[in-house]
């Protein structure tokens, strides 16, 4: 959900208080690209435990990211880099709105590889899709009976077929989010107060499946909450349409037994049983790799001999939208457990055959360090003895500006302006290294003489550490700074290389340093 710190309407301890009236044990704030909320995050004085996380906009969709530090630079863009970034960094994420009525907001990378996992219920979208005589039905009964009046416009979403597809190659969590915001708005400066965050949280929930119960530490409980929803230890349920805390979903073999988001040999028959305390016109179904194995009256007891992907609903008389969507149960041989880890891993760093020598950044170097006025740069950017092999390396020691009026671009960087043909290479090799792990932009420019400045300006996010690497940009990734723009990256008109810091790589205000050494194009 969302807070002032991007679209919402209510601070941190709105939510809190709307969370702690619901009867909550968590509330997990996203605001758009920002971790602002961080110094809220604990257990305030409601006792809910608030865990702040962020919705990244990336070019394929929004993704949301749950356990993660606050950080020193920004996402890229890219729903690759943010993935990077996350797993390095220890988190869970989730496409956001996957099916959302807005084509700007639906999640378009499907093939994107990594172990993400799907928002298979969102209520945003759920409102989206009611239309607008969904939406005045809606606003007309809420007055009268909030809860009502919002479950009125659940239907079965559409993201739980895309959830099945991603399922039939890797492990992925469904989750439900909220995306409440605390007033429907209509235009940036018209909102209606509704629906409310207390209203909107009443209506569906994640029940996560912890080892322990909380403990009342931050640290640990955050890390229990995470990493069962990395697992799939939970499942989804509509608390709104009845109480739905006593749900299981259990494999049983000879004494053993295993619940949802646990991975099941495939050696032998094996049961399955699902039930709880659910209302008497409960109808369950069970499905194999999205295709129904069985269904029953509040209870399922079925033995199964296939391996396969085993989820289970629930449904109650009269609605569309399922009450209960449990995570699977994976029942799998070696050969599906292999398959399956690797659809999962990001792929490897591009290895690259010969290389040429562009730029050694000894005493003497045909770059140049160049800043906006808001921005402190250092002009000496040859650093003796600081290269990975104790050679000179470039330093861009920066004091990033603050946008004002005059100057709303604060950049700093090192460039080269020599124009160059790179027809037939593939890309650039360098090393870097940062004081703090920061996001920069490669850039290279080639000549464009219908553009103001006479070139287009192509562009990868790069992440350094405080450990040298070296890093591949392949030509490929380079996009045009201008999303609609045509053409293709003309490398026998390479105009400049840059390394580029600017506000859409670091907060503004960034202080620090990154050095780059053995420029190399192959």
């Amino acid at each position: 959900m969302h807070t002032t710190h991007s679209d919402g309407s209510g601070q941190v301890a709105d939510v809190e208080a709307a969370a702690a009236a619901v009867g909550l044990d968590f509330v997990i704030v996203t605001d758009h690209n920002s971790l602002a909320a961080k110094p809220s995050e604990g257990y305030g004085r409601t006792g809910v435990l608030t865990v702040v996380g962020t919705e990244i906009s990336n070019r394929g969709g929004h993704l949301l990211a749950v356990g993660l530090p606050q950080l020193t630079y920004r996402f890229s863009g890219d729903a690759r880099d943010s993935l990077r970034d996350l797993a390095e960094l220890g988190s869970v994420s989730f496409a956001a709105h996957p099916e959302s009525g807005r084509e700007d907001l639906r999640w378009q990378d499907w093939d994107l590889p990594g172990s993400w996992g799907v928002e298979i219920l969102n209520g945003d979208s759920q409102r989206r899709a009611a239309g607008w005589a969904g939406g005045l039905a809606a606003l007309a009964r809420y007055p009268l009976n909030s809860d009502y009046a919002l479950l009125r416009l659940l239907r079965r979403p559409a993201a739980l077929d895309r959830w099945d597809g991603l399922l039939s190659r890797r492990h992925a969590t469904g989750i439900t989010g909220a995306d409440a915001h605390g007033t429907l708005r209509r235009t940036v400066s018209a909102a209606l107060p509704f629906p409310t965050y207390e209203a909107v949280f009443r209506i569906a929930q994640n029940y996560v499946l912890l080892e322990r119960p909380f403990t009342g530490n931050v640290t640990q409980d955050t890390a229990a909450l995470v990493a069962a929803l990395t697992r799939g230890r939970l499942y989804v349920g509509i608390g709104a349409l009845a109480p739905a805390d006593r749900f299981f979903f259990l494999a049983e073999r000879a004494g053993e037994q295993w619940t949802m988001g646990d991975e099941v040999p495939a050696a032998g028959p094996l049961r399955l049983r699902a039930g709880g305390a659910l209302p008497a016109t409960a109808r369950l179904t069970l499905l194999r790799d999205g295709v129904v194995v069985t269904a029953g009256e509040r209870v399922i007891d079925q033995r199964v001999d296939e391996p396969g992907v085993y989820r289970v609903e629930a449904h109650l008389d009269g609605w569309d939208v399922p009450w209960i969507v449990s995570n699977p149960i994976y029942v799998l041989t070696q050969t599906d457990r292999a398959r399956r880890r690797a659809a999962a891993a990001l792929p490897g760093p591009v290895v690259v055959g010969a290389t040429a020598e562009l730029e050694r950044f000894d005493t003497s170097s045909r770059f140049t360090a160049v800043s906006d006025p808001s921005t402190t740069l250092d002009p000496r950017f040859i650093d003796p003895g600081t290269g990975p092999d104790g050679s000179s390396a470039a330093r861009i020691a920066f004091q990033l500006g603050v946008p004002t009026a005059d100057h709303p671009s604060p950049f700093a960087s090192l460039g080269s302006y020599e124009p160059r043909d790179l027809s037939g290479r593939n890309g650039l090799v360098f090393s870097v290294r940062s004081d703090v792990p920061y996001r920069f932009w490669v850039q290279v420019r080639d000549l464009n003489p219908t553009e103001p400045e006479g070139a287009n300006t192509w562009q990868a996010s790069v992440r350094s550490s405080t450990e040298w690497r070296n890093v591949t940009v392949p030509f490929e990734r380079l996009r045009n700074v201008i999303d609609d723009a045509d053409g293709t990256l003309d490398l026998a008109e390479t105009q400049a290389i840059l390394f580029l810091v600017d506000t859409g790589a670091v907060p503004p205000g960034t202080d620090g340093t990154i050095w780059i050494d053995d420029l190399r194009v192959y």
